[in-house]
């Protein structure tokens, strides 16, 4: 009786204690605000102004009062330019403003202060770390006001992430994938370093690193319109390289396709008026390659993959490869998060507020928070850019691209999964959209309709064909208010020249190219739209096949032929038989083509231009003549 008794009194004592910090951590936790997000309609003219000022022309400077009261890392980039390159047109006043807002940012997440900033994600973390290199170099003896440390001391904090991001991204390719609107957000840090660094170092891993961006551009446009696959993307990104691709401007600048283009008062301007870095002649050469041409690539890390990744790294490094993929409450990765966020006082910032109803102590000791990140599966669990192995077709008249079997049946975020861009005005793809309000009209006009966040689909692609199954589950898991019953395609009939809509299939032609799309279930446009073609059903399939002229003669006889395409599903498993061929997707499992099993993971390179393993210490691009020769531990870039 008496090991009983005293068993009870240690579980009261354990109970007590338990409640105690939970009640602790609620009253911790009412004291924690939430700072306001980043103001907008702004009257910001850096942009403008570096534009005018590299052309010569004269500037008000006492135009960048917003500017100046709102600097952002988008804003540090155009404003450094202007400071190293320009700092002769600037009157004195002015540049005594200019310094003292440089000398009281924030460059990293660990600095005095707290905010509703994104430091982040994978272009965030460049644009930052390459501001706080740069605006130590440039003043290298000022007291940076936000944590009193000397512009020496900045410039190795911003040192040190620079070369870190550019190990990771030379190590493993880019999170983002593709991305026709953060790739641009790449390059300006990137020309920056390359331009003004004292750093050798630096200057030459960047012009690497910018080498290997510009081969993904190169071998992911359709001459010129840069719509592929990507790890994040909006709405108006994937529907067209004429409205989205942020991009264009130096896509023109480098290929000359005759595209209209932005006129440099943006991110691009970084590029645009760059004086250290030449594109090399074999990418130049890539760009302009017609095909038919199939291009494999893996880009990124698998969550199972981090735990050996991050091995001897130090928690930035950890947290910038963790973070850069969009990974924050997976069970592989809670912990590290917790603890950097806690650790900077960041339960404030608007992003990550959310985390603060995981954040007690008993869990965090106990380690059991890994457990409750499965058991709840949170939406955020999705959001992850995780390793993509991408498949690109390329022809004269069309460009199909997917990402293969990506984590099929979880939530979306930004992740484009697959694209047929026929021109720059126009390509196609399919989504799963998250939960509409009931009588919403038009839901168009929800920002993630196009965008997900639903469910990602199996999708597996053998050049001009691209099968996808999208399985819905019935309920919602944690975070979402509701699951669409439906997928849905991008397929605007005024951007045809023709279309055949015959119940599950709808046909398409745009200039030369032809596009077929083949549901499970008939394909109707929602009422009130000429560009949203729904399919009902929480199982669906899609299946996409491009031709063009040169392949079927006409529109006409390429319609013939998809008709007399069979297309079936059952048992989990897609079958479609198209020019001989017979390809079986079964869900979950590896595409067959004629019942040979196709690769489901890619090398870094496979294509004409590169052929180059994950993780290699050296990469050559070849092409058209032209070689390019880079290896970045030895520091060594080569054209031949």
């Amino acid at each position: 009786m008496k090991f009983r008794s005293a068993g009870f009194r240690l579980l009261g004592v354990l109970l007590l204690f338990a409640l105690g910090s939970i009640g602790y951590d609620l009253l911790r936790h009412r004291r924690i605000g939430v700072c306001p997000s980043p103001a907008r309609g702004l009257n910001i003219r850096v942009y403008d102004d570096l534009q005018a000022v590299h052309h010569g022309r004269p500037v008000d400077w006492t135009n960048l009062e917003d500017t100046l009261l709102h600097l952002d890392d988008f804003l540090m980039a155009p404003l450094l330019r202007i400071g190293y390159r320009h700092r002769a047109s600037v009157d004195a006043a002015s540049w005594e403003r200019i310094q003292r807002s440089i000398l009281g940012f924030r460059y990293w997440m660990d600095q005095p202060g707290e905010d509703s900033r994104c430091y982040w994600s994978e272009n965030h973390q460049i644009l930052y770390a390459s501001a706080e290199f740069l605006a130590g170099q440039l003043l290298p003896d000022s007291v940076f006001t936000r944590d009193g440390r000397s512009g020496r001391e900045h410039c190795q904090s911003g040192r040190r992430r620079v070369l870190t991001w550019l190990e990771q991204r030379w190590s493993y390719g880019f999170a983002e994938w593709y991305s026709n609107v953060y790739y641009v957000e790449d390059i300006a840090p990137l020309c920056n370093l390359i331009d003004f660094s004292d750093d050798e170092e630096i200057v030459t891993k960047s012009r690497i690193i910018l080498d290997l961006l510009l081969y993904d551009v190169a071998t992911q446009s359709l001459r010129g319109s840069f719509v592929s696959t990507m790890g994040r993307a909006y709405g108006k990104n994937r529907m067209s390289g004429e409205g989205g691709n942020s991009m264009r401007g130096i896509i023109q600048a480098i290929w000359g396709f005759d595209l209209p283009v932005p006129d440099g008062k943006r991110m691009d301007g970084c590029f645009l008026f760059r004086e250290r870095y030449q594109v090399p002649e074999v990418i130049k050469a890539i760009g302009r390659h017609e095909g038919p041409a199939v291009i494999l690539a893996s880009q990124g890390l698998d969550l199972a993959e981090l735990r050996v990744e991050q091995a001897g790294r130090d928690q930035d490094a950890r947290i910038m490869l963790q973070w850069g993929m969009e990974a924050f409450s997976n069970p592989e990765v809670i912990d590290d998060t917790l603890n950097y966020v806690d650790r900077h006082r960041m339960f404030s910032n608007a992003f990550l507020k959310d985390l603060i109803s995981v954040d007690f102590t008993l869990l965090r000791r106990t380690s059991a928070l890994p457990l409750v990140s499965r058991w709840l599966d949170p939406a955020s669990n999705g959001t992850p850019l995780q390793c993509a192995n991408t498949y690109t077709y390329r022809t004269p008249h069309f460009l199909l691209a997917s990402v293969q079997h990506y984590h099929p049946g979880e939530l979306n975020d930004q992740h484009h999964v697959w694209s047929a861009t026929l021109s720059n005005r126009l390509s196609i793809f399919t989504a799963h959209p998250p939960w509409i309000r009931p009588n919403r009209v038009p839901p168009a006009e929800d920002p993630g309709y196009w965008v997900g966040p639903g469910r990602l689909p199996d999708a597996a692609q053998h050049e001009n064909v691209c099968l996808l199954i999208y399985r819905v589950p019935d309920r919602p898991t944690m975070g979402e208010k509701g699951v669409s019953e439906f997928t849905h395609a991008y397929f605007p009939r005024e951007l045809f020249d023709r279309i055949e809509l015959r119940g599950k299939r709808v046909y398409g032609q745009h200039g030369a190219a032809f596009v077929a799309l083949i549901g499970r279930f008939p394909l109707n446009y929602r009422t009130g739209s000429t560009s949203d073609l729904v399919q009902e059903g929480l199982e669906t399939t899609w299946v996409c096949e491009v031709s063009d002229r040169s392949r079927d003669g006409d529109f006409d006889a390429f319609v013939r032929r998809m008709d007399s395409n069979h297309c079936g599903y059952g048992e989990g498993q897609l079958t479609y038989l198209s020019g001989g061929r017979r390809l079986v997707l079964p869900y979950g499992k590896l595409l067959r083509v004629d019942d040979r099993e196709q690769p489901g993971q890619y090398p870094r390179h496979e294509s004409p231009y590169a052929m180059t393993r994950r993780k290699a210490e050296n990469m050559t691009l070849e092409f058209g003549g032209h070689r390019l020769f880079l290896d970045f531990a030895q520091q060594l870039r080569r054209e031949g």
